[in-house]
């Protein structure tokens, strides 16, 4: 009676069960204690204070943003101290960075990015040549070519911009699809990730070939076109182009093919170092470490004093255009928009949601870590301070497709679910249709068959009106291979073991 006593007392489980008789002034007071730390904790926990929950919002706001913006809040950074201290990263510095920083990072880039990309994965999207074609031809013809026609006419009509920015602006244009935000942003917004990690590295592969070229073949007419005869004496050095393809070779395709074996031949343990040590994250910090040196040297040689703040925000507005034009093109292209579902040769050309999406964000995007190591490449005899404008345009493109690139992700992501769902309704029209007496009279070698049940509960009818052709389809027979109904023939009283078993009687 005693023990239903205290069971019953609502402050039992937060109090001592010792009987009050027995307590001492030792235990009153321990009692005392122990009830108010428990009262604090449970108002600490259950019931925080207004002025607790006003702190505690901001901040972890604050730290969301510093995690998935840290690299945009790093490159300005990293300007920040090229702008105040030039000589620390510049050519020649403190740190040496032709070598530390314009060799070593760029290895460890490169080095890193084979070590990511899934050999495996790559090797189920090898053989959709078409898709493959599309993605590097717009990448590395249609929008370098554009890029370079649309410059070349704003030089004839004298733009007042800076020539050097413009150039850069080709040279961007120029570079290949990025190695990862691209892959990233496919993948959540639905699209198909596999693609699109094929085309990355295809197009970085290719980009070390295709690249020079297209700037060795640009750099000419460009040169002839631009009103500022300084500014085309410095950048219209030769390019050595087989000296070009060396320094990528060693810097690039070398350390991508030494991550690859590595990562073939230890794939779990590669695995598990890309998370443990952050990988990308060391990727990105030195990719920072480049931009930092091209900055310094520009900044040491003066190079930026002729580029204005206007200048700065035409590139700005100019690539966002380039950005959102480039992806409507790959949309257009890859998706062929028409009335669905249109006539049969656009059925054979259109590609799937998932698959246009990869299209969109590997043909519209353009690497800084393929396109800083080229244009230092491309113009390391020249003056230094000079690279750090013709980079600008690249690093302004790059900041503004990650800003774009996300804001597209929702909404592609909404469409290709619209679409998924569209199609598991036209796929249920055609296969689980069921055949009106009108049909069955004028198809008469459609047969119906009997009821099918369900061996553990025979009162539980799949369909009382199925016909002959839809019980043969490949959804009911693959539903039925996949759950615990048993066929049952109703004339025969015979159960088959499979459901294909009912049509051979």
């Amino acid at each position: 009676m005693a023990d239903q006593k205290w069971n019953s007392t609502p402050a039992f489980s937060s109090e001592v069960t010792i009987p009050k008789p027995a307590l001492s002034p030792t235990s009153i007071e321990r009692k005392h204690s122990v009830s108010l730390s428990t009262y604090s904790e449970k108002s600490a926990t259950l019931a925080p204070s207004k002025s607790s929950r006003w702190y505690h919002k901001p901040k972890s706001i604050v730290l969301a943003l510093l995690a998935k913006y840290w690299f945009l809040i790093g490159l300005a950074l990293v300007i920040v101290l090229a702008w105040q201290f030039p000589d620390v990263a510049k050519k020649n510095g403190y740190l040496h960075a032709e070598w530390s920083i314009k060799w070593g990072a760029v290895i460890i880039i490169f080095f890193i990015s084979g070590l990511s990309l899934r050999t495996k994965i790559l090797a189920q999207t090898v053989l959709r040549v078409r898709l493959h074609f599309l993605i590097q031809f717009i990448n590395l013809m249609v929008i370098p070519g554009f890029v370079f026609g649309l410059v070349l006419l704003f030089f004839k009509m004298h733009m007042p911009l800076n020539s050097l920015l413009l150039v850069g602006v080709v040279i961007a244009a120029s570079t290949p699809t990025t190695v990862s935000s691209n892959v990233v942003m496919t993948k959540n917004a639905g699209g198909n990730e596999a693609s699109a990690l094929m085309n990355a590295a295809l197009g970085n592969v290719l980009g070390i070939f295709v690249s020079p070229a297209l700037v060795s073949a640009f750099q000419g007419p460009l040169m002839a076109a631009t009103p500022e005869e300084e500014s085309s004496a410095e950048a219209g050095g030769h390019v050595d182009f087989i000296s070009v393809l060396q320094q990528l070779g060693l810097t690039v395709l070398l350390p991508l093919a030494a991550g690859q074996i590595v990562q073939w031949l230890f794939t779990d343990t590669v695995a598990k170092i890309k998370v443990k040590c952050r990988l990308s994250e060391v990727s990105s910090i030195a990719l920072l470490t480049m931009v930092w040196s091209v900055f310094s040297d520009a900044i040491a040689a003066g190079s930026f004093n002729a580029v204005t703040a206007v200048d700065i925000v035409a590139i700005a507005i100019l690539n966002a255009g380039f950005y959102v034009i480039f992806s409507f093109l790959a949309f257009f292209l890859a998706y062929i928009p028409s009335p669905y579902p249109g006539p049969s040769w656009i059925q054979r050309l259109r590609y799937s949601r998932q698959d246009t999406v990869a299209v969109m964000y590997c043909a519209a995007t353009k690497t800084v870590a393929m396109g800083v190591p080229l244009i230092n490449v491309l113009y390391q005899k020249g003056d230094p301070g000079m690279i750090g404008v013709l980079s600008t345009p690249l690093l302004l493109y790059h900041v503004e497709q990650l800003i774009l690139g996300n804001l597209e992700v929702e909404l592609l992501k909404r469409w290709v679910n619209r679409g998924k769902q569209t199609d598991l309704e036209m796929q249920d029209e055609e296969d689980m249709v069921i055949a009106s007496p009108d049909t069955l009279a004028d198809h008469p070698n459609i047969q119906t068959v009997e009821p099918i049940y369900c061996s553990d509960d025979p009162h539980h009818v799949g369909s009382s009106n199925l016909t002959y052709g839809l019980a043969n389809s490949t959804l009911v027979q693959s539903q039925l291979a996949q759950s615990d109904i048993m066929p049952y023939d109703a004339k025969n009283e015979k159960l088959y073991d499979k459901p294909h078993d009912i049509h051979k009687h």
